[in-house]
């Protein structure tokens, strides 16, 4: 199997296994207990947290840990939610976690404006600048689009902020960023930023948000009050542990970003003989290719490739079962290029073999369904 999906799953490391077996069947207690077991426990949670921050590069602030980014998306805007909110700003390229949300917002009454793309899947910060106003409340852009690896520049980003609307309040959905490029949360300026555990090799179920030093969030579940009130519900200790261990595991990320692009470059250089398109530029993140394939349906390539044991997607996996690709569509592809378009996504344990193997496998699908086609 060579799998190139990563963008939407990667598969439990063998430590972050550990512990969270450790975690589930020895420290199985639950944090909210008195007694000194589940007082270590508490404390080794804290200790997870320190770690994640200082990952983040961040010097203050803290973490709420959560099931899935979906939940911290939710949990960033809707716990900012307040009712004399005026305008909200998000973007073509966000996860459909906030781009739904944003949708659910309008119908509530709330003025939500999305910032159009460019061509190379960043958003248009020219258009932007005009959208921020003294009304705007709340702004949330993805840091890398999970369709096409664009990198939002947040510091950037900040700036309009302070310029236009100092007072909102801005988040950023990490969840393709963090421990694949450099993160400095303090320069960035952020107030929140996500992150999910089941995109850097450790279990599904655990994510978290960042919240910054002073900024107040309601909750959006309500119980027993875990995680400082704002998410209710006993922790998943075993994952938050197993997702403490990826995150020390995350090693050198220049290396690890030098040694994805040179596995893209490769992908990239094999299918130069056929019409094939780069939804891209060298500007994005090398761990996420979205590449068109000129009259071919996506969803067909796929299928082909996985015949031969590799493992890639249209898009998104949240958005595998819905027609079109909205965020394709926003960077001005045509329909028949939307169709045609796929997503190769990499990982640090990726070979030169499997890369090559992988680009010309699917060099030849192409031109056999092509032949089909004729």
């Amino acid at each position: 199997m060579i799998y190139l999906d990563n963008a939407a799953t990667t598969q439990i490391s063998s430590n972050a296994l550990k512990t969270y077996d450790l975690y589930a069947r020895e420290q199985f207690f639950n944090p909210s207990g008195i007694y000194d077991v589940a007082v270590k426990v508490k404390n080794d949670i804290e200790s997870a947290k320190k770690t994640i921050l200082d990952a983040l590069k961040t010097s203050s602030g803290d973490i709420v840990f959560t099931s899935s980014a979906t939940e911290a998306n939710n949990l960033a805007i809707f716990g900012s939610l307040r009712s004399n909110f005026k305008k909200i700003v998000l973007s073509m390229a966000d996860h459909p976690s906030i781009y739904n949300v944003g949708l659910e917002l309008e119908n509530r009454g709330y003025k939500v404006e999305f910032c159009p793309l460019q061509e190379n899947g960043q958003i248009d910060y020219d258009a932007l600048e005009k959208i921020l106003d003294e009304d705007t409340s709340l702004i949330s852009i993805i840091h890398v689009c999970n369709e096409t690896g664009a990198i939002n520049d947040l510091k950037r980003i900040n700036e309009l902020r302070k310029k236009k609307c100092p007072k909102a309040i801005f988040h950023a959905d990490g969840v393709q960023a963090f421990s694949k490029i450099k993160i400095n949360l303090d320069y960035f300026g952020v107030d929140l930023y996500t992150i999910s555990g089941h995109k850097m090799f450790a279990p599904k179920g655990i994510a978290c948000l960042y919240v910054r030093e002073g900024l107040h969030l309601k909750p959006i579940l309500f119980g027993g009050g875990q995680e400082h009130n704002l998410r209710s519900g006993t922790e998943n200790v075993p994952a938050i542990m197993a997702l403490k261990t990826a995150v020390l595991e995350i090693g050198d990320i220049k290396q690890n970003y030098e040694h994805v692009k040179k596995l893209k470059d490769i992908f990239v250089s094999n299918l130069k003989d056929i019409p094939c398109t780069i939804n891209s530029n060298e500007e994005n993140s090398p761990y996420i290719l979205s590449l068109t394939f000129k009259g071919v349906n996506g969803e067909t390539l796929v299928h082909m490739l996985e015949q031969n044991g590799i493992y890639v997607s249209t898009g998104s996996a949240c958005s595998s079962r819905k027609k079109g690709n909205r965020i394709l569509s926003a960077m001005n592809l045509r329909l028949e290029d939307v169709v045609g378009s796929i997503r190769v996504s990499f990982s640090k344990h990726n070979t030169i073999e499997e890369v090559e193997t992988a680009s010309k496998t699917l060099k030849n699908c192409y031109n056999e369904l092509i032949e089909k086609l004729r």
